[in-house]
């Protein structure tokens, strides 16, 4: 009966949050191996192996913008998420899951120095499966990609570890850690269970802009990863010169259509005029070197930025431009190449504030 709620509560977390299957497999094995190395009985493996299926359940009721941000969270967004450990003890508590297993969901967020929660627990009074299940759990973040962050490689994860080893983490747990997980090679992930096509739909309700565009909160962690990856692409940044006059000459509704119409030109002369949904999929699951071809997002109300994965021709940009003056529309654009034009993330910003006369991308004051 515990397997059954084990499973159907994974598995419903896993139509909210993709990642989280592969995050939740991936840590139990580690933990699992690293209990075995500690000499732990077979009935402490079994509640460690379901306190740790179990460990993110209470995400099931984080609200989406929270759970699926693509950048780090505000503090105020954190306090929220932290949430997370005591909805999850509700939602199991009163079912035949042993104590033992509880403790693991219940605590797995508290530091060996007190300084985690929901308790701020230290030491030993956190439960051993919890210490352990701590230090799998965020060796399995650390050496994971996401959008906002490069995975690290397994011996920098060690590092930190060790670096992080009694004040987050029980130093005798991280000893045995870095021992076993030190001589792994594979580690095995289960298929997920959520169909492709459910999957771009709920990220396209987050991330599509009602111009078509991507939103602009993708832009700047695929920017920086872009960078990082660093191939050689083209940042090209449209901006709309005359659409407050549009506003008051014409409505907003004419407004709003003008928006579209520029993205349907970038897409037209820039983008091939793929599928919006498939791209935003491979941002959230894949390395940015999956994207093949190039990408438009709203970064302001009147602005647009397009990645390529190459230069595109001149005559491009300037077929957009085209488009939009049959509209009595003006644009005036920035384009720059990596690594010619710009080398870091921070000189690029400044670029693109500049061009913008803005203090920040991804903030709508105008239309749609």
């Amino acid at each position: 009966m515990q397997e059954n709620i084990a499973n159907v509560l994974l598995k419903t977390l896993e139509y909210r949050d993709f990642y989280t299957r592969g995050h939740t497999d991936r840590g139990v094995f580690y933990a699992l191996k690293i209990g075995e190395n500690m000499g732990l009985s077979a009935k402490e493996l079994e509640y460690l192996r379901i306190g740790g299926m179990l460990h993110d359940v209470g995400k099931i009721a984080i609200p989406d913008v929270i759970l699926l941000k693509p950048g780090r969270l505000t503090k105020e967004e954190f306090e929220i998420m932290k949430m997370h450990v005591s909805l999850g003890y509700e939602l199991v508590k009163g079912s035949d899951i042993p104590k033992e297993a509880l403790d693991v969901l219940l605590y797995h967020q508290e530091k060996y120095d007190g300084a985690g929660y929901p308790f701020g627990l230290k030491g030993e009074q956190i439960p051993l499966l919890a210490r352990i299940y701590t230090v799998a759990d965020s060796f399995e973040a650390m050496t994971s990609r996401r959008i906002y962050k490069k995975a690290k490689s397994w011996e920098q994860a060690f590092e930190e570890m060790e670096e992080l080893a009694s004040t987050h983490f029980d130093p005798d747990v991280v000893s045995y850690a870095i021992r076993t997980l030190g001589s792994i090679d594979h580690v095995k992930v289960k298929l997920s269970h959520v169909s492709q096509e459910i999957e771009k739909i709920r990220w396209s309700f987050q991330y599509m802009d009602p111009t078509g565009a991507i939103r602009g909160d993708l832009f700047l962690p695929a920017l920086k990863a872009f960078i990082e990856q660093k191939d050689s692409f083209c940042l090209t940044v449209f901006d709309i010169k005359n659409l407050t006059q549009i506003n008051l000459e014409r409505g907003w509704e004419a407004g709003n259509e003008v928006l579209k119409r520029l993205v349907w030109a970038i897409s037209l002369h820039c983008c091939a005029m793929h599928d919006i949904k498939d791209v935003i999929l491979k941002l959230m699951k894949k390395d940015v070197i999956d994207i093949m071809s190039p990408i438009v997002f709203r970064i302001g109300g009147d602005e647009f930025a397009v990645i390529a994965p190459y230069i595109p021709p001149q005559e491009k940009v300037l077929g957009v431009l085209s488009s939009m003056k049959e509209a009595r529309v003006d644009i005036d654009y920035m384009q720059m190449t990596y690594p010619l034009n710009f080398f870091s993330y921070d000189e690029v910003l400044k670029r693109i504030f500049s061009f913008t006369k803005r203090k920040m991308p991804g903030f709508y004051n105008i239309n749609s």
